[in-house]
């Protein structure tokens, strides 16, 4: 439950006045007590020395008379305000009582601390509590002397209960007045408060309008006093606040028409993460339209697809991260170049990132490196092998006929091998920038693939490998390019030739549904390690280099296939384990799906 202003002061302003009432009347009611105490030990004090004087000569006499020790005892008032009064001998005898309902008889022998201690010599005065009544009791022992010799003791048992009633009729009269003192406070409180409450309410609405966009809040000045001034300084401050957002709402408008009209993304974020402003370029770079339902998302969620946790924690923590790329993961070959820049001259505020796509500059650098790399790696092989037999012919090995036809066998075996690079080289550029020349039509696979096994078929049969077909009765037609799928049917069942051992087996076959079709090719082979696996299409790469190159590989088979693949509509996917063969499975759209 909110207490407001007005309630938290009427709280204090009456806990002080409680305080301060519980104070005094303690104080008062302890002052009050002690003045009763006083007084009653004052009183049995007085009273038990009269007894002692004239009790003295009598217990100095050989033979006490108990009846007149009483008798005496009774007109000193023994019975006065409920004191009970006892006198014994030197030897703790009973020798008078002032009530008889004492339980013991005169001439028997009391032994107690308080007696035994007076008889001793000295003064025994304390207040006890009765255990089983609860009654307090002021007890005094006061031993009678002759000269320096104990002859007796005067023992005086006085109830206080009397008093003790007095005092809480004094407190209860003191809690009464607290109570009446206390609401009329309250009320007096709640009265004087309400004339610094109420401006302060007034000022607090309007500070409310004027958050909600009413800068035209003015608040009528009622007094010179502190809550005036406050009165006058916000009727300045609204007028000023209005001015300056005026102007702000123009920079405002000007700043964001050139940033929506940049080409380049703007992303300004302050220091606690939160986005702050977000170009439309910005927003198509980063795909937030269909990432962010609504366009809108916690500004962390967005930078959370553009940095790595850590690099997040140290740019919102206000270390200055320098200039970076950035490869985002929901688009494939999407470059973008981080720029940043801090906002706020006193201070760090938030940053300003600028994004740049370099998309189109990095892919053409990296087809540029990579073609350099690998091209000069696979030439390299053949034309040392040509460079090194050509100057061993030239140094005299022609003359030789058996070497030298064995060395021009070589160079005739690498020349090819070059060639064929050469050629794959450029089906897999047409491929890529799309400048090959498609002619598709209407084709069967199953006869397609009927056709490969009988052109390859002699070659695995010399090599001692069963070739078996899984193929459907009726026709499975595509609309595609039937060279291109040829040329992938037969790389892919070449490459399952080329490494499957003898006696091994190879299945070539279709599944289709009702939109692809499903073209896998099975053998037995030697498989591939799981590590290789996700690499295979890569260009120029091979499993094993030395076996591929002695089969005239180049390592853009796969590549080949699988952009003729994508280029088809289609995708491929590859399965393998060592030493257990291989699966290559691609789809392609039936002709009903063109």
């Amino acid at each position: 439950m909110r207490i407001g202003m007005q309630g938290k002061i009427v709280f204090v302003y009456s806990l002080l006045i409680l305080f301060a009432m519980q104070l005094g009347g303690v104080y008062l009611v302890k002052s009050l007590e002690n003045y009763y105490l006083r007084n009653f030990a004052a009183g049995q004090l007085l009273q038990a020395e009269l007894l002692n004087n004239f009790i003295r000569r009598y217990l100095l006499e050989d033979e006490q008379q108990s009846d007149l020790i009483s008798a005496l005892i009774a007109e000193f008032g023994g019975n006065a305000r409920g004191t009970e009064t006892i006198v014994l001998d030197r030897n703790g005898r009973l020798l008078g009582r002032s009530d008889q309902r004492v339980f013991f008889a005169p001439g028997d022998r009391i032994i107690q601390d308080d007696i035994l201690l007076a008889l001793t010599g000295n003064r025994v005065e304390d207040i006890r509590i009765d255990p089983e009544t609860r009654i307090r009791y002021h007890v005094l022992a006061l031993p009678i002397k002759d000269d320096v010799t104990v002859i007796g003791v005067v023992y005086l048992t006085g109830s206080l209960e009397a008093i003790y009633l007095t005092l809480q009729e004094i407190k209860v009269m003191l809690i009464s007045g607290w109570v009446v003192v206390l609401l009329i406070a309250i009320m007096i409180g709640f009265v004087l408060t309400k004339t610094i409450t109420m401006p302060i309410q007034e000022l607090t609405s309007r500070a409310a309008a004027m958050a909600g966009g009413d800068f035209s809040q003015l608040i009528e000045v009622r007094s010179q006093d502190e809550i005036g001034e406050l009165a006058g300084t916000f009727n300045f401050l609204s007028g000023r606040l209005k001015e300056t957002l005026q102007e702000i709402s123009l920079e405002k408008n000007k700043m964001e028409s050139i940033l929506n009209y940049m080409w380049d993304g703007i992303i300004a974020v302050n220091k606690e993460g939160e986005i702050i402003h977000l170009n439309p370029a910005a927003r198509d770079l980063l795909k937030l339209d269909n990432f962010l339902p609504g366009g809108g998302s916690p500004g962390k969620t967005i930078l959370g697809r553009l940095f790595e946790e850590d690099v997040l924690k140290e740019l919102l923590s206000g270390k200055i991260i320098p200039a970076g790329e950035f490869e985002l993961e929901w688009e494939e070959e999407k470059i973008l170049q981080l720029h940043f820049a801090p906002i706020g001259e006193k201070g760090l505020q938030g940053y300003l990132i600028v994004l740049h796509d370099v998309t189109r500059e990095r892919a053409l650098t990296r087809l540029q490196q990579e073609f350099v790399a690998d091209v000069s790696h696979e030439l390299r092989t053949p034309l040392t092998t040509i460079k090194s037999y050509v100057e061993t012919l030239l140094g005299g090995a022609q003359k030789n006929p058996h070497v030298r036809g064995q060395f021009l066998q070589v160079l005739e075996k690498e020349t090819e091998r070059m060639v064929k690079l050469v050629y794959d080289l450029l089906v897999l550029s047409q491929l890529d920038y799309q400048k090959g020349s498609w002619s598709r039509e209407k084709i069967d696979l199953v006869e397609l693939i009927k056709e490969v096994l009988e052109q390859i078929g002699p070659g695995a049969e010399g090599k001692g490998i069963v070739l078996a077909k899984k193929l459907p009765s009726a026709r499975v037609e595509v609309f595609m390019d039937r060279d291109k799928i040829k040329q992938v049917i037969l790389n892919l069942v070449d490459n399952a030739i080329k490494f499957t051992f003898p006696g091994g087996r190879i299945e070539v076959g279709i599944d289709w549904d009702k939109s692809f079709a499903f073209v896998f090719v099975r053998d037995t082979g030697i498989g591939i390690p799981p590590a290789d696996v996700p690499r295979v299409f890569d260009r120029f790469y091979r499993v094993d280099k030395t076996r591929s190159r002695e089969s005239g590989g180049t390592g853009l088979g796969l590549s080949i296939v699988r952009k003729i693949i994508h280029a088809s509509g289609g995708q491929i996917f590859l399965q393998s384990a060592p030493n257990k063969g291989t699966e290559v499975t691609f789809t392609l759209p039936l002709g009903n799906n063109q």
